[in-house]
């Protein structure tokens, strides 16, 4: 394995990976606009060009349509777009072409140039009983919130949006640590018919606090009799289309001796730059590929016996077109590359592995995880150093990047991710090219080059050290779950529920080794985990009712699927408005689609969640079970 390691360790070239960096942030990368579609084409000008063969492949993209589950939405091009505050003071509020976040994405055009719009501090909240006394009409909303809780604005006549929005999350981002920074934001639409729509820019907290202060002296202008409105007047314009198009995805491929694949993937979109969500992931996927072919053409790897793949992809968007339009039976293991090189300074935080669900068992998290290690070890010059010195950690299956769709059961591409979260940048203007550290990247790199080829070339030797790994990684897990587990004041039976669980899914992985090495000591690792955690799951086997799923990929929003129907969004409206204060709501929705095979009962899928999760969440999940046999996304097995 050592070996494997020095020999990528050797090709994988910090310089290339800020190259491609450079050259990925360069464009503003926003789902089915045409400048993503040139940075795909530059990616897979790149591979090709490095003597790989790369493909762009091109998928329809239009409103009212899916690709699975997944509701799908036109292109939208943007070419030009400002606001400026006019009265009482002359502000530039926006400039696209200053850098392309600050107009909202999916905005439509307009024109009011020599027209000027009247704005609306949007002070009271975002509910609509709030300004019924309020003309909305034909104005320009000043919106601290998210802006898809002002929709119901443009059904009223409202025209557009200045949003100071800022994603503040607990403990690491505040608007406080973001002054001059502006919010990744968009509208995107559902595209219902008659679907009132408008447009928007995004303003900094430090230009917000400067528009509130305009909006007062404006409203002390007016009761003074200075001016005619109330209001603050500005001009804007945007210069954009929404229209049929398409989206593409690029297909790098290494082949081997065997069609069965190995996969990375990740996703390009994001706006200008996104340097490290998520130029990082693609850069380290293009490298992964360039230097494997250096090293083998060099002598210095051996050639492959599997396939190795990589998919760089609009995030969702791609995926779910690609599982349901291409044949991925062969793809039998999978890394998500997301965020993986930015400086660890301050509160961006080290880089992160997340773990496979349990429903989904396989050795390659046990491969990743001993990699982890495996590359800080036998450093040998300066650059070693550095790459020890990156921080790292791992943890539990986890939502919010395409990991989640490979993962799911019916897919059947376990999957692990490479992420760095906290992140303060994360989705801002802030998240440029010089924040980026290519230490950090060449770590997740080699991480990620040694994974894939090590699982397209397993030995013997590499399979006992992995079972070494997995035994200690497994007690590591079961003492965590304990202590998280009497933080929350669980009973003992749902501790030996959460262990039992953990081991189950583990022999599970020990056992897909023989995937990669037939004659792998299966036997052995069994009993070594059964002696390390002896627990056995407990199971009622007093309910008989068995669901089977009728939908072939995982429902990423069941609102966004009925759209068209009324009564079924009240169901679901009603049942997110009961539970949206449970923890770990999502999470527990998604692992409880995970289980639903067709031969547990649902008492067994409900107690599969709880035992993973750690949480206790058997009220939601009988209610979420009768929702989806409510909207015929279930049916009952004899």
């Amino acid at each position: 394995m050592q070996n494997v390691i020095r020999a990528i360790k050797n090709e994988v070239s910090r310089e290339r990976l800020y190259q491609t960096l450079a050259m990925v942030c360069r464009h503003h990368r926003i789902q089915t606009t045409r400048s993503y579609g040139q940075a795909a084409a530059d990616c897979a000008d790149l591979l090709n060009r490095s003597g790989i063969e790369a493909k762009i492949i091109s998928y329809e993209m239009k409103e009212r349509t899916f690709a699975g589950s997944y509701r799908l939405f036109p292109e939208w091009n943007c070419t030009d777009g400002w606001c400026k505050l006019i009265e009482p003071k002359t502000v530039k509020l926006a400039d696209f072409k200053e850098d392309p976040i600050q107009v909202i994405t999916q905005s439509l055009p307009c024109d009011y140039r020599d027209q000027p719009l009247s704005i609306i501090d949007m002070d009271r909240g975002s509910s609509p009983e709030n300004y019924e006394d309020v003309d909305l009409k034909g104005k320009l909303l000043f919106t601290h919130e998210q802006v898809k809780k002002y929709r119901w604005a443009f059904e009223q006549g409202a025209l557009g949006i200045i949003s100071d929005y800022i994603n503040v999350t607990p403990f690491f981002r505040s608007d406080q640590d973001l002054a001059d920074i502006r919010n990744y934001t968009g509208f995107w639409w559902d595209y219902r018919e008659n679907e009132k729509k408008g447009f928007g820019f995004v303003i900094s907290p430090r230009l917000s606090a400067r528009l509130k202060e305009l909006c007062v002296l404006q409203k002390q202008r007016y009761e003074k009799g200075e001016c005619d409105s109330p209001y603050p007047q500005a001009a804007a314009y945007v210069d954009a289309s929404i229209e049929e198009g398409h989206i593409e995805v690029v297909e790098g491929v290494l082949p081997g001796k065997s069609d069965e694949t190995i996969m990375i993937i990740a996703h390009l979109c994001h706006p200008y730059a996104s340097a490290n969500d998520n130029a990082s992931g693609v850069s380290g996927a293009i490298e992964t590929l360039i230097a494997l072919k250096r090293a083998i053409d060099q002598g210095a790897l051996e050639p492959l016996e599997k396939t190795i793949k990589i998919l760089l992809v609009p995030e969702f968007t791609g995926t779910y077109h690609y599982i349901n339009k291409q044949d991925v039976s062969n793809i039998i293991a999978g890394i998500n590359l997301d965020m993986i090189g930015a400086k660890q300074e301050g509160i961006t935080g080290p880089i992160n592995l997340t773990h496979l669900p349990y429903a989904s068992p396989s050795i390659v998290g046990e491969l990743a995880s001993l990699l982890m290690e495996e590359i800080k070890q036998e450093p040998s010059c300066q650059e070693d150093i550095l790459l020890q010195n990156v921080l790292t950690h791992e943890e539990p299956f986890g939502l919010g990047s395409d990991h989640f769709i490979l993962s799911d059961p019916q897919v059947h591409i376990p999957c692990v991710m490479l992420g760095q979260m906290p992140d303060l940048y994360y989705h801002t203007s802030g998240d440029t090219l010089q924040r980026m550290d290519m230490n950090v990247l060449k770590y997740s790199t080699v991480l990620a080059a040694s994974y894939v080829y090590l699982l397209s070339n397993t030995k013997s030797i590499d399979a006992e050290a992995v079972y070494d790994h997995q035994c200690t990684h497994l007690m590591m897990q079961a003492e965590q779950k304990k202590r998280i587990a009497r933080k929350e004041g669980h009973s003992e039976s749902f501790i030996q529920q959460e262990l039992s669980a953990l081991k189950e899914f583990h022999i599970a992985c020990a056992e897909d080794l023989r995937h990669f090495v037939k004659d792998a000591p299966v036997q052995e690792q069994c009993a070594r985990i059964n002696m390390l955690l002896p627990q056995t799951m407990y199971e009622d086997q007093s309910e008989t009712i068995v669901v089977r799923r009728k939908f072939q990929d995982p429902i990423e929003s069941l609102r966004s699927l009925f759209l068209e129907r009324p009564d079924a969004l009240a169901w679901i409206d009603a049942y997110d408005q009961r539970y949206a204060q449970v923890k770990e709501k999502d999470l527990c929705e998604v692992l409880c689609m995970y289980w639903i095979d067709g031969r547990r009962t649902i008492h067994t899928v409900i107690e599969r969640v709880e035992a993973e999760s750690g949480q206790c969440c058997r009220e939601m999940l009988e209610s979420y079970l009768h929702l989806l046999r409510q909207l015929d996304l279930l049916e009952t097995v004899e």
